[in-house]
């Protein structure tokens, strides 16, 4: 199975949804408010699921110890901590098996060690190519070199480790050697690895890679796909289940005799949860027996699912049929928008802005409250700002749309969701007072009307505001029926900011004489970065106090011009059916590093910025919502409340907003260069390429001071998965710069 392929069949599986009351609908896409099912005014019943089976490549698998399956999902993510292929490790496909192609003389796997264990066995099953030799380590402990025959699989087991080796994760090493000199051809093929104990039948031993896991078996006539496994052997695969999600199956035995299984629930820290066991008989007259999990005792956690073959006939499996995590809810879809508005408040600390922050002047943001939805846990991909209104604008990840540097421009195969729009016969106007999202760097593309304010210009920051208020009230007054988007980048809170020497005489502290001037603050805070001792980069109390100080009188004139682009709205009658959208892009940060740089650290406090939207018809009024959500799904509800369809992915806020949370959890992955941090729950990793990374849970440890990577396997892998997944993901659909 290629990188792709495993990929493919992990999103596939996060998005598959069977509705037996509604027609299917394009993955990603909820099916269009004007459907049938809304026409009847009953919200319908909507199954959920995910299948274990199409998971199965990033599940783990346990038969005689942790087994390594090369050329699937989970094989990959575990190459070293890498985000980016690596050169030399080809996956391909050798007489009906995945392998691993390898090139280059040194290859490294990350394993997990259950638990402590006095003797280990390291073995592989490889293919000799142009090496004569291949040395193993485990950990830093040499196991032994053995010969390699070319053209010639075979399955090798190295000298027994006698010493213990502690349980966590640890590192296998494989060093292939004896190359000769010109050769081009590939040093081994490996198709899997097997870190244990000792097996004394290593001749006879059939590994349970994912194809032979995988099986169709009818029994009494009624078929199913099933995971088959013969004792003693499991599958675990990570879950972040929702409250009310269930685990279900259908229970079989293939072959003659009779076997037992089971179904346990593993957490970090915690002794494994026996959910159900069962003993299930083969042969003539075999059945399949249903069996149903409420998962609501774990719900909320990273856990693994097993499923175990306790014991089992010679020769044959036990089977769980069709096994997936499933729920049922009413189907909820945003309602249709005739315009939207999507106001883009540029270095916007959301604790500058209700509700995280005072009212105080800022009463048209106040009135977004009273009428919109507070996402607490909205998070920005990256902290470059124009790279994150490109993901608002095209639905797209800066991974995909490849806007990664300050310096950079939207490519200009990045599809926007203003030409959808104009293919659907609508209306699209973009203005803003960044430079970064000037026509220069490529956001001029698809507009019906592009306006661009340099900060240079002696034009007040707030101007955009109102030229967009004049461009919406001209489409109204041509009383065109179609659909109309509006997109506003507003300088916000990044210098500089509109303050005359007198307003800002007047703010505090008094009598300061500091660098931080209105006109000249952002020139001010670039030279302190550039400055090569940390301490001379960072500002002082009295500059502290300034800088917030003209951040908020930059947002209060800026709250009166957006108030009057509200006004307009609802003297033409169209409030209510307007999808109206206040974000903010990247935050400025907190002390002591210096604010407002083009492409700050990864720090939560420049990506958690602040997201009201404001449904049509007022749905969810004055609600908070504390379900994580991402910039990609403020773009996938536009398309939706547009009645537009798109490939992009991400989730509905307005499902968010109804309590729906992703059936088996999703992470957040920011990025920037080789870095990355991901949220998965109340879980953040951090790291960066071929790095270990680390591991804390905000909930109770804030500063993330603990790096507990190590001691919670389940939370750390499933976070690193998720991140592997979303650049594998990223790296099919990548745009050329």
């Amino acid at each position: 199975m290629t990188p792709r392929q495993a990929t493919g069949l992990a999103v596939a599986a996060l998005l598959a949804a069977c509705d037996p009351k509604t027609p299917d609908s394009p993955p990603g896409i909820a099916p269009s408010p004007s459907s049938s099912a809304v026409a009847d005014e009953r919200p319908a019943s909507l199954r959920e699921k995910v299948g274990l089976i199409e998971q199965l490549p990033n599940c783990e698998v346990r038969h005689h110890g942790f087994l390594l399956d090369l050329g699937v999902g989970a094989a990959q993510a575990r190459r070293g901590f890498r985000i980016e292929p690596g050169e030399g490790e080809v996956d391909a496909e050798r007489e009906g098996s995945t392998v691993t192609r390898v090139s280059i003389p040194r290859v490294s796997y990350e394993v997990p060690v259950d638990a402590d264990q006095k003797e280990t066995e390291l073995s592989l099953r490889v293919r000799g190519g142009a090496a004569r030799s291949v040395t193993a380590i485990l950990g830093e402990r040499r196991l032994g070199t053995l010969r390699l025959s070319a053209d010639e699989t075979r399955t090798l087991a190295f000298p027994v480790l006698k010493t213990a080796l502690a349980a966590g994760r640890t590192t296998v090493t494989l060093i292939f050697s004896g190359r000769s000199r010109g050769s081009r051809e590939a040093l081994a093929e490996i198709d899997w690895i097997r870190v244990g104990p000792p097996d004394e039948n290593l001749a006879s031993y059939a590994a349970p890679t994912l194809r032979d896991l995988t099986t169709d078996a009818v029994l009494d006539g009624v078929p199913r796909r099933a995971i088959a496994l013969r004792a003693p052997a499991s599958i675990r695969c990570r879950v972040f289940a929702t409250p009310n999600s269930e685990f279900r199956t259908d229970l079989g035995f293939w072959g003659d005799g009779r076997g037992a299984l089971d179904v346990r629930v593993l957490s970090d820290g915690e002794a494994p949860a026996l959910l159900a066991e069962r003993r299930v008989t083969g042969g003539t007259g075999a059945t399949w027996t249903p069996l149903t999990i409420d998962l609501k005792d774990h719900a909320s956690r990273m856990v693994m699912i097993e499923l175990r073959a306790v014991e089992t006939s010679k020769g044959g499996r036990v089977l769980f049929g069709d096994p997936v995590i499933t729920r049922t809810r009413e189907s909820t879809h945003v309602p249709a928008a005739s315009t939207v508005v999507l106001f883009v408040s540029a270095g916007t600390d959301r604790r500058s802005v209700p509700p995280w922050g005072p009212t105080g002047a800022l009463s048209t943001v106040g009135g977004l409250i009273r009428e919109g939805v507070s996402f607490s846990h909205y998070r920005v991909p990256t902290t470059v700002p124009a790279s994150v209104v490109a993901t608002l604008i095209t639905g797209e990840a800066p991974a995909v749309h490849s806007l990664e540097d300050p310096a950079a421009r939207l490519p200009a195969a990045a599809r926007t969701l203003a030409e959808l729009l104009k293919e659907a016969s609508g209306r699209a106007a973009m203005f803003t007072a960044a430079p970064t999202t000037s026509a220069a760097f490529g956001f001029d593309a698809g507009w019906d009307r592009f306006v661009q304010i340099s900060p240079v210009q002696d034009i007040e920051a707030t101007q955009p505001i109102p030229a967009a208020a004049r461009w919406l009230d001209d489409e109204l007054r041509a009383e065109n029926t179609g659909r109309r988007r509006l997109v506003i980048h507003a300088r916000g809170a990044h210098p500089p900011w509109d303050s005359s020497r007198g307003e800002a005489a007047q703010l505090p502290p008094e009598e300061y004489g500091g660098a931080i001037e209105p006109r000249r603050g952002g020139i001010a805070l670039a030279r302190l970065r550039t400055q090569r001792r940390g301490q001379k980069r960072k500002l002082d109390d009295a500059d502290w106090v300034r800088l917030r100080a003209l951040e908020h009188a930059a947002l209060v004139k800026q709250d009166v011009a957006l108030g009057q682009l509200v006004a307009v709205l609802k003297k033409k009658g169209i409030w209510d059916s307007t999808l109206f959208v206040f974000v903010g892009d990247v935050a400025s940060g907190e002390p002591p590093e210096t604010p407002h740089d083009p492409a700050g650290e990864l720090d939560e406090d420049r990506l958690l910025v602040p997201l009201l939207v404001k449904f049509p018809m007022g749905k969810f009024a004055a609600k908070e919502v504390h379900t994580p959500v991402s910039t990609e799904d403020v773009a996938v509800t536009i398309l939706r409340a547009l009645e537009l369809q798109s490939s992009a992915p991400g989730a509905d806020l307005y499902a968010a907003a109804d309590g729906v949370e992703p059936l088996v959890g999703r992470g957040l992955v920011a990025a920037l260069g080789d870095r990355y941090t991901t949220r998965f729950g109340p879980w953040l990793l951090r790291g960066r390429q071929s790095k270990t990374p680390t591991l804390c849970r905000l909930d109770v440890d804030p500063a993330c001071v603990n790096d507990v990577f190590s001691e919670k396997p389940i939370a750390g892998w499933a976070a690193w998965q998720s991140t592997y997944d979303f650049f594998a993901s990223a790296s099919t659909r990548r745009l050329a710069p």
